[in-house]
C-alpha cells in the first residue's frame, strides 16, 4: 500500500473513531440525564414544579446520581462494540469517576434535602419504623459509599483481591436494588410511565451488564480453552508464557491484533473472580498462538515462572484500538518502559512476520544493561525490518546507550524529521507516561498521532 493511500486509510480510521467517541458519549449523556429531561419538559409544560425549587433540585440530583452509579458500570463490561472505540484503560478511568461523581451526587441530594428540612435526618435512622423505601435510600447509599471506599482505597487497606472482587460484586448488587427500591418507592416523578419505564429498563441493563460480566464471559471463555506451550524466562523478572488454542475445530480462535490487551485466568475455573489483564506480545499472523509477556509484581506474577506445558488457560480478548495496519503513513514510534515492553515486542513480532518495509524507532527506558528485556530478540529485529532501538538507561557509562530518561532531548535527537506521518505508541509506568507525553507536545506532535496505554485496571 502507498504512502497515499496509507494516509487516506489513517485519516478514514481516526474519523471513524472519532465519530464513534462522540456518538458513544452522546448516547451515554441521553441515556443519564433521561428522567431529568422528561421530568423538567413535564413540570414545565403542565405547571408541576415545587413550590420549594431545593426538593426539585435535590430530586434531579439524587436521580442524576443513581443513573451514573448503574450506567458506570456498563463500559466495563468489555463488550466489543465498546472496545473498538474506547481502550480498556480509559473505560475503567470512566467507570471510576462517573462512580464517584454518582455518589457525590446522591450525597448532594440527601444534603440538600436535609437544608431545606432539618427533620430529614430522621429518615436516615434504619430502627425507625419507616417505610422500606425510605430506609432502602439509607441502606443504598451506605452500599455505595463502602463500595467507593475499598475501590479507591484496597492497597492501602490491604484487602485480599478476590475478597475485594466478591464485595464489588455484592454491594453493587446492594446499592442497586436498594437504589431502585428508593426512588420507585416514593412513586413521585417516578409516576410518570416514561421515567418509571426507564429505571425498569435501567434496572435490566444493570442486571445484564452483571451477568455478562461475571458470568457470560467466562462461558465465552471456557468454550475456547487454550494450553500453555511454552514458558520462557526473561530478564527484569519477566516470564513469557505462550499459548495454543485448544478448543473445538468447529469454532474460531479468540480474534487479536498486535498491541491489544487481554484477560486471562490460570490454574482457577473459567467462572473465577480472579482474572488479571496482560498486554499480549505475540504476533498476531498466526491467530492459533497467543502469547503474554508478565512482569513479577505480585502474588499471581510472581507464579507464572512455575506454570507447565499443558496446563489450560482461558483468555477473553483482544481489546484495544492502536492498529499496526489502519495507522503510520510511515511508520512508527513507539514508547516502551517496564512492562511496557510486551505489547511493543506484539507490534514489531508482527510488523517483522509481515515483513513491512515501513521505518520504525524503539525508545525502550530499562535501569541498567543487565535489566533489559528481549535484548537479542530486539537486535534480530531490527536486522529483518527498518527498526532503530534507542535503549535508555538509567545506569550506564556507554556510550552506545541514552543515559537518564526517555526525555524531551532524548526523543528529539532520533524522532523522525517528517514526524507526522508516524504515528506513537506508548506504554509503561503512569510516571514515564506523563513525562513522555509532555515532551511529544513540546515537539508539537500532533494529539491525533499519540496512541497512549496507561494500563490501569482493576
Amino acid at each position: 500500500m502507498n504512502a497515499a493511500a496509507n494516509r487516506s486509510t489513517r485519516r478514514a480510521y481516526i474519523a471513524q473513531l472519532k465519530m464513534r467517541k462522540v456518538l458513544w458519549l452522546v448516547l451515554f449523556c441521553a441515556m443519564v440525564l433521561f428522567p431529568v429531561i422528561v421530568t423538567v419538559i413535564s413540570n414545565s409544560v403542565n405547571g408541576t414544579w415545587r413550590a420549594d425549587w431545593q426538593r426539585d433540585v435535590a430530586s434531579f440530583l439524587g436521580m442524576t446520581g443513581l443513573s451514573l452509579m448503574i450506567m458506570s458500570f456498563i463500559p466495563i463490561t468489555r463488550d466489543k462494540f465498546i472496545t473498538a472505540t474506547f481502550n480498556l484503560d480509559i473505560l475503567y478511568k470512566f467507570h471510576h469517576t462517573l462512580g464517584l461523581l454518582g455518589f457525590w451526587l446522591a450525597v448532594s441530594h440527601l444534603v440538600l434535602l436535609w437544608i431545606n428540612n432539618p427533620a430529614i435526618a430522621n429518615l436516615l435512622n434504619l430502627f425507625v419504623n419507616n417505610p422500606l423505601y425510605v430506609k432502602a435510600g439509607t441502606l443504598g447509599l451506605l452500599a455505595a459509599a463502602v463500595l467507593v471506599f475499598i475501590s479507591y482505597f484496597r492497597k492501602e487497606i490491604k484487602l485480599n483481591y478476590d475478597i475485594w472482587k466478591i464485595a464489588h460484586s455484592v454491594l453493587t448488587v446492594v446499592m442497586v436494588v436498594f437504589g431502585m427500591i428508593h426512588i420507585l418507592g416514593f412513586n413521585y416523578y417516578t409516576a410518570s410511565p416514561l421515567v418509571r419505564g426507564y429505571y425498569y429498563i435501567l434496572l435490566a441493563l444493570a442486571i445484564i451488564s452483571l451477568v455478562w460480566l461475571r458470568f457470560g464471559s467466562a462461558f465465552a471463555a471456557l468454550g475456547k480453552p487454550y494450553r500453555i506451550t511454552d514458558v520462557i524466562a526473561q530478564k527484569n523478572l519477566i516470564t513469557e508464557i505462550k499459548l495454543e488454542y485448544a478448543g473445538s475445530e468447529k469454532k474460531s480462535p479468540l480474534a487479536y491484533h498486535a498491541g491489544q490487551i487481554a484477560w486471562i485466568t490460570i490454574r482457577r475455573s473459567a467462572f473465577s473472580f480472579r482474572k488479571h489483564p496482560f498486554s499480549i506480545a505475540s504476533s498476531d499472523v498466526d491467530q492459533n498462538k497467543i502469547g503474554f509477556a508478565i512482569r513479577e509484581l505480585g502474588d499471581l506474577t510472581s507464579r507464572i515462572k512455575d506454570l507447565k506445558l499443558g496446563e489450560t488457560v482461558y483468555v477473553e480478548g483482544g481489546f484495544g484500538t492502536f492498529s499496526v495496519d489502519k495507522l503510520g503513513d510511515k511508520g512508527f514510534v513507539m514508547v516502551a518502559g517496564g512492562i511496557g515492553i510486551a505489547p511493543t515486542m506484539s507490534i514489531l513480532r508482527t510488523l517483522a512476520d509481515r515483513q513491512d518495509k515501513r521505518k520504525f524507532i524503539l525508545f525502550y527506558g530499562s535501569r541498567d544493561r543487565d535489566s533489559i528485556g528481549f535484548y537479542e530478540e530486539l537486535e534480530d529485529l531490527s536486522k529483518k525490518i527498518d527498526l532503530e532501538v534507542v535503549h535508555v538507561l538509567e545506569k550506564t557509562d556507554d556510550p552506545a546507550f541514552e543515559k537518564g530518561y526517555i526525555t524531551q532531548a532524548v526523543l528529539e535527537r532520533h524522532f523522525p524529521k517528517d514526524k507526522e506521518n508516524y504515528d506513537v505508541f506508548i506504554c509503561g509506568p503512569g510516571p514515564m507516561l506523563n513525562i513522555v507525553l509532555k515532551s511529544l507536545k513540546g515537539m508539537d506532535i500532533p494529539e491525533e498521532n499519540i496512541w497512549e496505554e496507561y494500563y490501569e485496571m482493576a
